[in-house]
């Protein structure tokens, strides 16, 4: 070995300095920079490594708060279907409800405009039936005045006004 060394020129003495030397920076370098460094990137990673689960746990929470939305969201769309559909039936049955009383309006009216139309006709008909019987009267006792006497008259007039009467009963019935 003595030989190679003196074969390159390499003196033993400054050799082993160089080494103690570099050894020195080597275990120096290890115990205050090397070790410090890689704690540091360790604790990087680890922070790296927390703040990613974090990210991804509030992802799944954003995702599940989501899903309730839409959930909620759904049933609201179903509550205000319901809802428009009970306006609906509301309005429904509100028109029925104006249109029945229209109807029974309607049928009220036309019964008290037939009921005043049947009082109107029956007096009409009282009426005619006097003015008829007047007018019977009148002209039998005219044609019972040309030809018959006085006593004979009134036996005419009394026989003609129970006929007419009797008429005017069966008219009523």
């Amino acid at each position: 070995m003595a030989q190679i060394l003196q074969n390159f020129s390499i003196e033993l003495g400054p050799l082993v300095v160089n080494l103690l030397a570099f050894l020195l920076v080597m275990w120096l370098l290890a115990k205050y920079f090397f070790r410090p460094f890689g704690q540091f990137l360790t604790d990087r990673a680890a922070h790296i490594k927390a703040q990613m689960s974090e990210a991804e746990a509030a992802r799944e929470q954003a995702q599940r708060d989501l899903e309730v939305m839409a959930e909620r969201h759904r049933q609201m769309e179903g509550d205000l279907a319901r809802e428009a559909e009970k306006q609906r039936q509301a309005a429904r049955d509100e028109a029925k409800a104006i249109v029945n009383e229209a109807n029974r309006l309607a049928t009220e009216r036309k019964r008290h405009a037939e009921e005043a139309l049947a009082r109107d006709v029956a007096a009409a008909r009282q009426a005619l039936r006097a003015e008829t019987a007047g007018l019977a009267t009148d002209l039998a006792r005219r044609a019972l005045d040309r030809t018959l006497g006085p006593d004979e008259r009134q036996q005419s007039v009394e026989t003609a006004l129970r006929y007419v009467e009797q008429l005017s009963e069966q008219e009523n019935n």
